[in-house]
């Protein structure tokens, strides 16, 4: 670039200026005055050595078309700022507008933006030849077939935004979480089948970033120029961003109407003529911040050179009379900014508080909801399976196995919400043992057949009689998967059929991956919604749905379960016709043998089983049990009779801290929420007590959250039992903490 000098004529302008100043009595604003002059005549010599105007080299065709069509429609995204927005005077304005003008300024074409069509109906027309051109297009297969797209005029990058405590590190983290995204994008099937995460949508990028800001969101995938605006626009510090590239999603396009070729060409000419100044200036006007090379970098280191000397000279010629004026400024700007600070910091103090006592309410109404339904829940389940052991007829035995499966099947809605509060907090498990393949297989059929009897539907199954017969992993998990993939078929067919296909493949080095397969005639899912399939408490389609109940939370928990077990679940849909839903699970072979040929472990060898092995007791133990419930206390009463123990209760907190003064007990099992003394109270209490801190207590509660077990630990508890009271657990937990020396082995 060729920089022009202060020519003589200006430089004898600038002297007369100087003398004139010493003259007069005003010298300090004449000269100010004069030396402003010459710094914009330095700056208007600059500009027009660096902006060298191109002359397109257009063909007759062009020329014509130009002729023809002097004036070209834009469709509008109202709400792309920066890119292209409508601001507070309805004016078209953003990155590229300024692009449109240059262009316009190259061409003779006058750009009009449509105000007034939403942009759906912008590309809707752009299609249908009613419109012209469409401003801001990423490129796609689809779009390529659909408009005739300029070269890449403005290149730019994904971000993921979270908050500055966020332990998200990188974007392999946001695998099974949900994010924000804006409507209409491309970035929602990008966050759902390349990051495979669930996506939440917002009206505009800036309310899917304001969403994470406030703590509604764990994060927001979004285009890094809009990241930036909305940052800067918002004042928001409590944010960073993960920059990545994307193949799809690389750059801007100009769509033009496919009918239309010269109007590509001219546009792509005239972005060829923009010169990187034009292309820095755009850049700093809207983003401020620049990517570009070594060249503009001196261009501008240059321009700020020439600016410091011009400045220079201005501060020793007016030292004195400005010092004054910028320490006064300088305090005033520094007046307010602390008070922006201040207001900012009460506003973030206000957020955090809120949010705290958002996860508080949350965590008391997880815990009261699971006391409220496992308590009875514990009653009904122990209760019947007290009643199998019993010799009772047949058709007896038949119907309290009813009773026990219809009380698992109530428990699977606190379940779902008590998984999902354990996945958001990490604390999920997988817990593997050895299991009967047909066993699992009987268990999902009698549980979910009652469902498919409510309405006309058949349903079939086609399980492979040549898979292995005894696995190991996650039997619960794996049936908690299967149960909601039914459920779901259940929910969402009205009528017709709903087939179950168990199959395996790849079995080496002791595994198989297990296929189940879900197909249903049911009312199937839009193309649209699939990105929201996998969200949390949502439902798609829902107002066509909105009779159905349920927590929205099946599918996203099975799909953890499934990622935590080495597997995945997919999706095939067509919209009115039905959905094909499938889950690969990876699990260890214990025994080849096919599961057809082992006896059948469903309900008759439920109802014929083992009783409970007790191979010692212990007559001369003291237990107390506390809790407000006398149904919870008779039940375990009952199971613990086995063991011949001194068995005594009490239905209050306080009451048992007398009965622990009275008496040496050598196991304590305690209520955690009760009426007046809760059982930690009550805990403290004992272990106040003379010898207290010796004596095992172990919690017993329906409270099943994440991190209930650490909770009771750090609180005084020595164990923890939760109900329903599984019988296996709880012959684990008496052999732990009963002293051997009062066991008594069975002859």
């Amino acid at each position: 670039m060729e920089y022009l000098p202060i020519s003589s004529e200006r430089s004898c302008v600038f002297r007369r200026c100087l003398s004139t100043a010493r003259e007069d009595g005003k010298k300090h604003r004449k000269a100010l005055f004069c030396i402003s002059v010459v710094i914009f005549l330095q700056a208007v010599a600059l500009a027009g050595a660096s902006a060298q105007d191109s002359v397109l080299a257009l063909t007759e065709a062009e020329k014509d078309f130009i002729q023809a069509h002097p004036v070209i429609s834009v469709g509008v995204d109202p709400l792309f700022a920066p890119f292209e927005f409508l601001d507070n005077q309805g004016n078209y304005v953003g990155i590229a507008p300024d692009y449109l003008a240059l262009v316009s300024a190259k061409t003779g074409l006058r750009f009009e933006p449509a105000k007034d069509v939403s942009y759906a109906e912008a590309q809707e027309k752009v299609l249908a030849h009613e419109m012209d051109l469409l401003p801001t297009l990423g490129w796609t297969e689809e779009r390529e077939r659909q408009f005739l797209l300029s070269q890449l005029y403005y290149e730019l990058k994904l971000a993921l935004v979270l908050q500055e405590e966020s332990p998200i590190k990188s974007t392999a983290d946001v695998r099974g979480r949900p994010i924000a995204v804006q409507q209409d994008t491309s970035n929602a099937d990008f966050a759902f089948k390349t990051l495979g995460a669930g996506v939440s949508i917002y009206k505009s990028e800036q309310d899917a970033l304001l969403a994470v800001a406030d703590g509604r969101e764990t994060a927001m995938l979004g285009y890094l120029p809009t990241v930036l605006y909305s940052i800067r626009d918002f004042g928001l510090s409590n944010l960073h961003y993960i920059t990545f590239d994307s193949e799809n999603n690389n750059g801007w396009h100009m769509g033009v109407r496919n009918d239309w070729p010269e109007l590509r060409s001219i546009l792509n000419k005239a972005f060829a003529a923009i010169t990187p100044a034009e292309k820095a200036e755009i850049q700093s006007r809207w983003i401020r911040v620049s990517d570009y090379g070594e060249r503009q970098r001196m261009l501008h280191l240059t321009v700020a050179i020439v600016a410091l000397l011009s400045a220079m000279l201005a501060f020793a010629l007016l030292k004195t009379y400005s010092q004054k004026k910028k320490f006064a400024r300088h305090q005033q700007n520094e007046l307010i900014l602390q008070e922006m600070v201040r207001q900012r910091t009460e506003e973030l103090q206000d957020q955090t508080r809120l949010a705290v006592e958002a996860s508080l309410a949350k965590s008391t109404f997880l815990a009261k909801m699971s006391h409220e339904i496992r308590t009875p829940m514990n009653a009904i389940i122990v209760l019947s399976e007290m009643l199998s052991m019993r010799d009772l007829p047949s058709d007896a035995l038949e119907e309290i196995w009813n009773i026990k499966q219809a009380g698992i099947g109530l428990l699977s809605i606190i379940n779902d919400i008590l998984d999902f509060s354990k996945i958001e907090a990490g604390k999920m498990d997988v817990v593997d043992a050895d299991y009967m393949f047909r066993s699992l297989i009987k268990d999902v059929e009698n549980m979910i057949r009652p469902r498919f009897a409510e309405k006309p539907i058949t349903f079939v199954t086609n399980i492979d009689s040549g898979l292995p017969g005894r696995l190991r992993g996650d039997v619960v998990r794996v049936r908690q998967i299967l149960l909601n993939m039914l459920s779901n078929a259940a929910k969402y067919t009205d009528e017709g059929t709903v087939t179950f296909t168990v199959s395996g493949s790849g079995q080496e080095n002791g595994k198989i991956l297990l296929s189940f397969e879900v197909a249903d005639t049911g009312i199937g899912i839009k193309e649209e919604d699939m990105g929201k399939l996998f969200g949390s408490f949502s439902q798609v389609d829902h107002q066509k749905n909105q009779h159905i109940e349920g927590t929205g939370l099946g599918l996203v928990i099975s799909r953890n379960l499934c990622n935590m077990m080495g597997g995945e679940i997919s999706v095939r849909s067509v919209y009115g016709k039905g959905s094909v839903f499938t889950a690969v699970i990876p699990q260890t072979v214990l025994d080849e043998r096919p599961f057809s040929q082992f006896a059948d472990i469903g309900e008759a060898a439920w109802r014929n089983r083992e009783k409970r092995n007790i191979g010692y007791t212990a007559p001369k133990a003291n237990v107390l049990a506390v809790d407000d419930s006398k149904v919870n206390l008779k039940i375990l009463k009952t199971l613990l009779q086995p063991y011949k123990v001194h068995f005594d209760t009490c239905l209050s907190g306080e009451e048992a801290i007398v009965m622990a003064k009275q008496n040496s007990y050598d196991l304590i099992f305690m209520d955690h929420m009760m009426p007046g003394m809760d059982g930690m109270e009550a805990t403290a209490a004992i272990r106040g007590l003379e010898g207290g801190k010796a004596i095992p207590i172990i919690a017993l509660t329906a409270n099943a959250i994440s991190g209930m077990r650490e909770m009771f630990l750090e609180n005084g508890f020595s164990d923890y039992l939760s109900k329903p009271i599984n019988i296996a657990t709880l012959d684990e937990l008496f052999a732990t903490w009963i002293n051997e020396g009062l066991k008594v082995k069975n002859p």
